[in-house]
């Protein structure tokens, strides 16, 4: 039901629609035009029969009747041109586009659905369709003719010659969205935005405003979406993603950790910006013990039952988040002990679990993931989630997205820095491509650093 209210609230804004039930297989509907058709170039050759013979001089008729004729000929070809205009406006490629887009749901339905015919009674499917911009949306209505409505839409995608941008199944029909995809952002653009314009009135406040990630997926890491669940095979552009998220939780004037037990680019260029990078077991321990602590001081302090107000949240109480970024969580649990892994598990379960109104948002991330390589206590809690990379096995995007590839109505296109995303607002599984970073993330560092030092407006400085 929320996906269903999430696709009627877009739907508002949408000015031009159209409903199609088709009740006949079409051929009597060509016949009547076929017949209009001779009709009307009857009316032009007839005259032109008569005239013709006239004008050579070997027929001879009265002048009143060849005006007849020739009025005849005018208003045929009127009627015609008429004819004609109607007919190219109501094809397929019709220049107004949204009776285009009717004509060809039309012929896609004769095409590719097979319709049942009772001796009254023409059965096929519904559709709905509205136009917004450069994007259009289409309901189908299966009315049970259809068994893959996401074959069907990879099939209606080629046939319209648009790109499926977002596919979802709910109450019983399917919803198709169609379009250009957006361009990617520009992360050093939004991670830099308006430090070069600081002067002594500045007074920058602390954000809780969610991140922009692409088009209308966002990270919104003051709601109940604020833990993140990244999946990527090495080279999929993992780390640059990770550096624009916590660049961005800087930006905003909250507190960033890191956890890097591979030593990779992403810490090494925190560890230079300054921000807290763990490597080891023993330094994980540390940290993550520690941020367990300051959320339950503050836990209890502001959101215990019986002290907290009804109204009462982060930004009321203008309390700084503590994001923490696990990199490569598999890789730390498989060369920890068994005791120091059971210790790692319970303290991510604790942030997990209490993080939302506490203030700490964990992303944690790793290259692939199977059912129980963590605990559903750490994983559940995650609600936003992103795949990123072409190599991705069936079992490992559906452990991240609850979805299976062939379920995507679209050709899959996760790739460098490409992939699909799933978070409670976006409403299902979503294409995504991940803000542009330069090759080199040393670029970063400078302002990385920026972000960190500025003290009140942009981070807790040194």
């Amino acid at each position: 039901m929320g996906k269903d209210r999430t696709w009627k609230r877009k739907r508002k804004k949408h000015r031009i629609k159209g409903t199609i039930l088709l009740r006949t297989d079409g051929s009597k509907a060509t016949a009547a035009k076929q017949i209009i058709l001779a009709i009307l170039l009857s009316g032009i050759l007839l005259p032109l029969l008569i005239i013709f013979p006239v004008f050579r001089g070997n027929l001879t008729v009265a002048p009143e009747n060849v005006r007849r004729l020739a009025d005849m000929f005018v208003t045929g070809l009127c009627l015609l041109e008429v004819f004609v205009t109607v007919r190219i406006l109501l094809s397929k490629h019709s220049p107004i586009k949204w009776l285009a887009v009717r004509k060809k749901l039309v012929l896609f339905t004769r095409l590719f659905i097979k319709p049942k015919i009772s001796a009254t009674l023409y059965h096929s499917v519904r559709w709905r369709y509205w136009l917004e911009d450069k994007k259009t949306v289409i309901d189908l209505y299966p009315n049970g003719l259809v068994e893959d409505t996401a074959g069907l839409g990879r099939k209606l995608s080629e046939y319209m010659g648009e790109e499926l941008l977002k596919y979802e199944e709910c109450n019983g029909k399917a919803c198709y969205l169609f379009g250009d995809s957006p361009k990617r952002y520009d992360g050093m653009l939004l991670m830099g935005e308006g430090i070069s314009k600081l002067t002594g009135r500045y007074e920058p406040k602390m954000s809780y405003a969610p991140i922009p990630i692409y088009d209308n997926v966002v990270w919104d890491f003051n709601s109940e979406a604020l833990h993140i669940l990244l999946i990527a095979p090495s080279g999929a552009g993992k780390t640059r993603l990770l550096t624009y998220l916590a660049g961005m939780a800087m930006k905003r004037g909250h507190k960033a950790y890191v956890v890097d037990a591979k030593n990779s680019v992403f810490g090494r260029v925190f560890r230079h910006s300054g921000v807290q990078v763990a490597t080891n077991t023993e330094e994980i321990i540390c940290l993550l013990t520690s941020l367990v602590d300051e959320m339950e001081e503050r836990y209890s302090k502001y959101f215990a039952a019986d002290r907290a107000e009804m109204d009462e949240d982060l930004k009321t109480l203008g309390l700084k988040e503590h994001f923490l970024f696990f990199d490569e969580i598999l890789s730390v649990l498989g060369s920890a002990g068994k005791k120091e892994r059971a210790e790692i598990e319970r303290l991510l379960g604790q942030l997990a679990l209490k993080g939302r109104a506490a203030g700490f948002p964990v992303v944690i991330t790793a290259q692939k993931l199977s059912a129980t390589d963590l605990p559903k206590s750490i994983t559940e809690q995650c609600q936003t989630r992103f795949i990123l990379g072409g190599l991705v096995s069936e079992e490992t995007f559906h452990q991240a997205t609850g979805a299976y590839k062939k379920d995507i109505a679209a050709a899959y296109k996760g790739g460098v820095g490409k992939g699909y995303a799933v978070t409670p607002k976006s409403g299902g599984l979503t294409y995504i491509e991940t803000p542009l970073l330069p090759r080199n993330l040393r670029d970063c560092i400078i302002l990385l650093k920026e972000l960190r030092d500025r003290g009140t407006p942009y981070g807790e400085g040194r």
